[in-house]
């Protein structure tokens, strides 16, 4: 099994949406190593030496046996055009360290910033986050999303997105979109949906 992998944001010495992170590690570890134990994130991250000033990424890779930890500098890239890739049989229900098949799909964008992952027809998400689409007022996320991300979990909880199948041909319907995850929080710039190139 490949390694697996958490993305926490680290904010001025504070960690972010912990809850989430530590529910969606536990079901992991559960589903895929058949592990019992419980991981509590917060005393084990507070043990630990952290830049107390700043925007970080604090990255745990992880399996049931070992704990990686590292805090790397978080510097935003502009995605302002993305496009759409089809790839039926992809599955990510868990964060990996292998990224390989992820990787190749996004080596396919040409001129874009990133690629629309669609999947049977349906919109998942980008090569690294969730998306959300707006329609009028109201932002929706796919139902289909190959990884339940922590922001985007966040977000429906919070009734700020609602989830709905969204079909390739749905993308035109909507006025903009814009990519959701750990360290993109729904203050992320807007994409119009005339930058989604299929």
């Amino acid at each position: 099994m490949s390694l697996l992998l958490e993305t926490i944001k680290l904010l001025d010495g504070n960690f972010l949406n912990l809850s989430r992170h530590e529910q969606r590690m536990n079901r992991a570890l559960k589903t895929l190593c058949g592990a019992e134990d419980h991981v509590e994130l917060e005393p084990m991250l507070n043990t630990l030496a952290r830049p107390g000033q700043g925007l970080y990424k604090c990255r745990i890779v992880y399996d049931d046996v070992s704990r990686e930890i590292e805090f790397v500098p978080y510097t935003y890239r502009p995605v302002q055009s993305l496009r759409v890739v089809e790839h039926d049989r992809i599955n990510y229900e868990f964060k990996y360290t292998n990224r390989k098949l992820l990787d190749q799909l996004f080596a396919l964008r040409k001129d874009c910033d990133d690629i629309l992952i669609v999947k049977r027809g349906y919109v998942t998400d980008s090569s690294y986050a969730n998306v959300a689409f707006r329609r009028k007022n109201q932002w929706v996320t796919p139902w289909s999303a190959l990884l339940k991300g922590t922001q985007r979990q966040k977000l429906i909880e919070q009734n700020i997105l609602q989830e709905e199948d969204i079909r390739v041909e749905d993308i035109r319907s909507f006025d903009a979109c814009k990519l959701i995850n750990a360290m993109l929080e729904f203050d992320a710039p807007e994409i119009d949906v005339s930058n989604i190139v299929f």
